[in-house]
């Protein structure tokens, strides 16, 4: 894996359905979700407050108070209260793993987009993997009370991408990697998507290096994706999912998409 001078990997990737990688490229947009928008039934939902970071932040908070607050704590509502200060955009480290085909490309018939995460815009620096509990391990508590004049300070926003970039055992396998923003972040858009509102950010010139093709996507909606995302992406390559013919293994195999259009055209 290549990895850029921050510690970032060079290229990430990310797992889109037949739909979602359409609209994706057709907008050339990456889509921000809220932590509560997320399939994880546990995200965000934290353990209690931080009381050690309360006591920093009210130093004559007594322990009974501290201990007040931690019974009265509703993990629910705090979730919904970070959810409307953080947004966030998942990775993933590798494009050969199955069971992300499986579960968010629609059992491959999707794609995975390739991203150059030098290219990428914004604050990539919030870019950070995700680290993963132990078997059974508990979950983190809240790491601030918050307001909203503190929302955005930097150091509040570093304690909540910890926070947000921690999750149970059993997601380990995705190696995930998480982009997170305060929603109101300057490369971050509200833009209307039928009857809801979304959040999406442009992406710049040259962010997809690789567009690859689940191994059920018909060629004539792969020629048509090819075609579309060479308009931002001029230099994007090709490839696709193969399965191996003897192991429970896939293999991601460069392809010529001029000469399967050659083909299909010459049918």
């Amino acid at each position: 894996m290549n990895i850029t001078h921050m510690g970032i990997p060079k290229s990430l990737y990310k797992y889109y359905s037949p739909r979602a990688v359409e609209k994706t490229i057709f907008d050339n947009t990456l889509k921000w979700a809220l932590p509560c928008d997320e399939n994880d039934p546990f995200e965000a939902m934290p353990s209690g407050w931080d009381l050690t970071a309360v006591k920093r932040c009210v130093p004559d908070c007594q322990a009974e108070d501290m201990a007040r607050l931690d019974a009265i704590f509703d993990s629910t509502k705090v979730r919904e209260l970070i959810s409307h200060i953080t947004a966030v955009v998942s990775f993933a480290e590798r494009a050969d793993v199955s069971l992300m085909w499986a579960h968010y490309a629609e059992k491959h018939s999707g794609a995975c987009l390739e991203f150059d995460t030098s290219v990428l815009q914004g604050k990539i620096d919030y870019l950070i993997p995700v680290t993963y509990a132990e078997q059974d391990g508990e979950r983190k508590r809240c790491p601030l009370p918050h307001d909203n004049r503190g929302d955005n300070s930097r150091e509040y926003q570093k304690r909540v991408r910890e926070f947000l970039s921690y999750k149970a055992n059993e997601w380990s396998y995705e190696k995930e990697w998480r982009w997170i923003v305060p929603p109101m972040a300057d490369i971050i858009k509200c833009k209307k998507d039928g009857e809801k509102s979304i959040l999406v950010s442009e992406l710049p010139q040259g962010a997809v290096t690789r567009l690859i093709f689940g191994y059920s996507m018909p060629t004539l909606t792969r020629l048509t994706l090819a075609k579309q995302i060479r308009v931002k992406h001029p230099e994007c390559k090709f490839a696709h999912v193969e399965l191996d013919q003897k192991k429970f293994k896939i293999s991601i195999v460069d392809l010529d998409i001029d000469a399967v259009e050659a083909a299909a055209i010459g049918r």
